[in-house]
């Protein structure tokens, strides 16, 4: 017999895996635009972060990082930490 509490399990985790992959698909598309527009995004801590020129944004090549490049900050940026994402 099964156990009935595997199933829940694994479709939060199908779920979960599916909005990180839909997000970083969005933040690529972003990054990557043509001609760039600003974007910003906040956090599950409260921090935002707008992505102002192309010179604000880096990420490698599968977005499992950003990172944000301002006149006087550097910050790292987990995509699975990223709830929203917005226009300025």
């Amino acid at each position: 017999m099964r156990d009935s509490r595997i199933r829940p399990a694994l479709a939060e985790f199908q779920s979960a895996h599916y909005l990180y992959t839909m997000k970083v698909k969005d933040i690529k598309r972003l990054v990557e635009r043509e001609p760039f527009r600003p974007f910003g995004v906040r956090l599950n801590n409260g921090a935002q972060y707008l992505f102002k020129k192309p010179r604000d944004v880096g990420a490698p090549k599968d977005y499992h990082l950003l990172v944000y490049f301002g006149e006087n900050q550097v910050a790292l940026i987990e995509t699975d930490s990223i709830v929203e994402i917005f226009g300025p």
